[in-house]
C-alpha cells in the first residue's frame, strides 16, 4: 500500500510544498494528495510539477476538489478541464470530488438526475485525459449512504467513475464499514 498525506491537512498553515514534501519523505509517504485550490495556486510556480516531486521519491497519487456539479454545463466543462490538466501536470491519474452538497434523503429524483447526468459528463472529460473520477463517500451528497452510492455507480455506469472510500463517513452513515468494503471493492480506487 502507498500511503499519502493531503495538503488540505495544512490548510490553516503557512507552509510551502517544499516542506511539505521534505517532511512526508522524511516520515516514509509515498506521495503527496493535493487540494485543488493548493494545485491552483502552485501554477504560479512551474517548477513545482511532477519531475519536481520525484527528487524527492513521491508522487501525486490524486487530485481533491469539488468540481460544481450543481452549476451550468460550461462552468462544469471549464473546472473538470481545468482540473484535469492541472492533474496532468502533476502525473496525477484520479481526481476526487463529491457528488452534490445535499444528503441522499434531501434531494429530489430530479436533483439526483441532473448531478447524475453531470457526473457523467465529467467522466467523459476525465476519461479523454486517462483521468478517473473518484467520488468520496462523504456526509451530505448522493454518496452518504451504500445504498445511494451504490445507486450512484449503476446510475452513472461509467468506466472511468470510481470511489475514494473514506471509512469514518461510511461509519457516519450509519453503515458497517467492512460490509461496505466487500460491496463497493470492484469500484474503490483510493482510501481517504
Amino acid at each position: 500500500m502507498r500511503v499519502s498525506i493531503c495538503t488540505i491537512t495544512f490548510r490553516h498553515h503557512l507552509i510551502s510544498l517544499g516542506e511539505i514534501a521534505a517532511w512526508a519523505q522524511s516520515n516514509d509517504f509515498q506521495g503527496i494528495e493535493l487540494w485543488g485550490p493548493h494545485a491552483r495556486n502552485l501554477t504560479q510556480q512551474p517548477e513545482r510539477n511532477a519531475v519536481w516531486l520525484d527528487s524527492y521519491g513521491l508522487s501525486v497519487p490524486m487530485i481533491s476538489d469539488y468540481l460544481p456539479v450543481n452549476a451550468d454545463p460550461e462552468t462544469l466543462r471549464r473546472n473538470t478541464v481545468d482540473l484535469c490538466r492541472l492533474a496532468h501536470r502533476w502525473r496525477a491519474r484520479k481526481i476526487r470530488t463529491f457528488a452534490g452538497n445535499r444528503g441522499s434523503l434531501d434531494t429530489s429524483t430530479e436533483d439526483r438526475r441532473v448531478i447524475v447526468e453531470r457526473l457523467k459528463e465529467i467522466c467523459t472529460i476525465t476519461a479523454s485525459y486517462g483521468t478517473h473520477l473518484l467520488v468520496e463517500t462523504h456526509p451530505q451528497t448522493l454518496a452518504d449512504t451504500a445504498a445511494s452510492t451504490m445507486q450512484l455507480i449503476e446510475e452513472v455506469d461509467h468506466p472511468f467513475l470510481a470511489i475514494n472510500f473514506d471509512t469514518l463517513h461510511v461509519w457516519e452513515g450509519g453503515d458497517d464499514p467492512v460490509a461496505v468494503h466487500r460491496a463497493m471493492k470492484p469500484h474503490i480506487r483510493h482510501y481517504h
